[in-house]
């Protein structure tokens, strides 16, 4: 695989897809390993797990971190020294996991990366790996393409269907973004890959299928601010 040709199509289009990239094997491994955590938060008014808190470097997912490619391609988007911030594992549960607002990554920086600014969304990537198979009905990812050009967009603060605050581009900007660019469902096989700009407008569908919807989402950024713990707090 050639980083660089790959690096230029995250810098064209915001996001760029690697198929077939981790083995189903792996993706079972995560699963059967998954299973045996606790969760740290369930799906609200039910004992289904939705998240297992930062798994960074913990079981299987040490295979993840520590793949060449992605370590090249991370030395490559970034000029400084990078880092994995974190490592979740998200589980769109079927029949209840809920739709996701359309967002951009950076809204939240202050959350993930407190001390960092809005700024700084060059040094911040997203690389988003499907677990179970990702379909329209079970809730994929939908992205705008090329939507990072326009810089950061506005945002509006609500309550998200799990009862958490949650930031989303407001609906005028949305109809201006499809007209502009049209949206795309990022239909995905266990161990597929997409990284994206934390400029790139992105949000999901609530999982109406059978089917569970996992998903890892590891964040690398450079390691040039420290963390600000009273930035984090007011947060």
């Amino acid at each position: 695989m050639n980083n660089i040709k790959f690096n230029q199509k995250l810098k064209d289009n915001g996001f760029v897809i690697f198929k077939n990239f981790f083995s189903k094997k792996l993706c079972k491994e995560i699963k059967d390993y998954s299973k045996k955590l606790k969760p740290k938060v369930n799906m609200p008014f039910s004992n289904v797990p939705w998240g297992y808190g930062n798994l960074l470097n913990k079981g299987p997912f040490d295979l993840v971190t520590k793949n060449k490619f992605i370590l090249d391609f991370c030395k490559n988007v970034f000029d400084d020294e990078y880092v994995f911030n974190h490592l979740m594992v998200n589980n769109k549960a079927s029949w209840i996991g809920s739709s996701v607002e359309f967002h951009q990554e950076i809204f939240n920086v202050d959350s993930y990366a407190p001390g960092y600014s809005k700024d700084d969304w060059k040094h911040l990537m997203q690389i988003y790996i499907a677990i179970d198979e990702h379909t329209v009905e079970n809730g994929c990812l939908v992205i705008i393409p090329e939507s990072h050009k326009l810089g950061i967009l506005p945002h509006e603060d609500i309550v998200g269907e799990n009862l958490g605050h949650k930031r989303r581009v407001p609906h005028d900007d949305m109809c201006e973004l499809y007209e502009r660019y049209g949206k795309m469902n990022v239909l995905m096989k266990p161990g597929d890959v997409l990284l994206f700009s934390h400029r790139t407008v992105h949000g999901s569908g609530t999982n109406v299928s059978e089917n569970d919807r996992k998903s890892i989402v590891l964040q690398s950024r450079c390691d040039v601010k420290d963390r600000d713990e009273k930035i984090f707090r007011k947060e």
